[in-house]
């Protein structure tokens, strides 16, 4: 029975294989970011498997059902990228992703871009911040003249 297993294992190795997709993971993978506002930053596949094939990456921004494509040439081993980066896409969307070669499909990946709040619409929380900062800035200002203003009398009557 087990010789059974080992051949058919050694028959069909990759025929029933998915291709990897992930978000590359800073804690594992040595980015500082995977997800950002605009893009995600994708494992590539695996160069030893896939180095120099044409790879699409399909992507769907939810609810919508509109494929985009994404082709791209899996770069051969050793690889300099960290991964591929999918970008244009909208803040704080939620798209499904999977890699598409020859006939072999990943996984379907589902993420979400992070949400960016436009500048303008931050809450400074304490109007009163720049009154302060306008009694400091006096304050060094008055500072800084007495400290001229004792320099150049100490020169004067230091010859």
């Amino acid at each position: 029975m087990l010789a059974v297993v080992f051949i058919l294992g050694a028959l069909c190795p990759l025929n029933f294989a998915e291709i990897p997709i992930k978000v590359l993971n800073p804690e594992t993978d040595g980015v500082l970011a995977g997800i950002f506002p605009n893009s995600f930053l994708l494992k590539l596949p695996d160069c030893s498997t896939y180095g120099n094939k044409s790879a699409e990456l399909l992507y769907i921004e939810l609810p919508s059902t509109e494929n985009k494509t994404e082709s791209f040439k899996v770069p051969a081993c050793p690889v300099s990228l960290p991964g591929y980066l999918l970008k244009g896409l909208k803040s704080g969307t939620t798209y499904n992703m999977t890699y598409k070669i020859d006939n072999e499909t990943s996984t379907v990946l589902t993420e979400t871009t992070t949400t960016v709040i436009d500048y303008q619409e931050i809450n400074s929380g304490l109007p009163a911040r720049s009154g302060a900062m306008v009694v400091i800035t006096v304050i060094l200002s008055l500072a800084m003249v007495a400290l001229v203003a004792g320099l150049i009398i100490s020169v004067f009557f230091s010859g």
